[in-house]
């Protein structure tokens, strides 16, 4: 076929007459052109059906890289939140440590405070203790006097024994 869709005519061999030659009729040439064209036309379409279906597998593999792409930087970002919520109660564990230990030394130091302040009221206690059983023994010493005085006294004022009563 040449370029407008007909069949290439057959070189005319020296001798033969150009009777032979068989002349293209009006209606000859337009079948042959529509056929052409209906030929064309289709080469057109499964051209345009084979880009489409390109550009389909195209457009599903770049959108398979944007899901991979996507999907990594989700990846990415999740571990990114992980390590910054991983840092952030490290944080809260070594807030809550300093509390605790700051809470245990206030509570050593308020403990120390009561044994001391209880070691010094024992001591009070042993003193006032002390001080009373002195009072106490100086009491008795005291007594001891007052009664051997009294002893004294009613000695000398008590009178010679009577006889016992023989029945009156």
């Amino acid at each position: 076929m040449n370029a407008k869709g007909a069949p290439p005519e057959a070189p005319v061999e020296e001798g033969v007459e150009e009777e032979q030659q068989v002349e293209a009729t009006p209606e000859v040439e337009a079948s042959e052109d529509d056929s052409g064209i209906g030929a064309r036309v289709t080469a057109v379409f499964t051209a345009a059906e084979k880009a489409g279906q390109h550009i389909v597998t195209l457009a599903r593999e770049e959108a398979e890289d944007i899901r991979r792409e996507a999907r990594a930087e989700a990846d990415a970002y999740l571990r990114e939140q992980k390590l910054q919520a991983d840092k952030e109660v490290e944080q809260i564990f070594a807030d809550a440590r300093r509390r605790a230990e700051a809470i245990e030394e206030d509570a050593r130091i308020a403990a120390r405070q009561v044994e001391d302040d209880a070691r010094v009221r024992k001591e009070r206690l042993r003193e006032e203790a002390r001080l009373i059983e002195e009072r106490i023994t100086w009491a008795k010493e005291g007594l001891g006097e007052v009664n051997d005085r009294l002893e004294e006294v009613f000695l000398e004022n008590e009178p010679l024994a009577l006889p016992p009563d023989s029945g009156s």
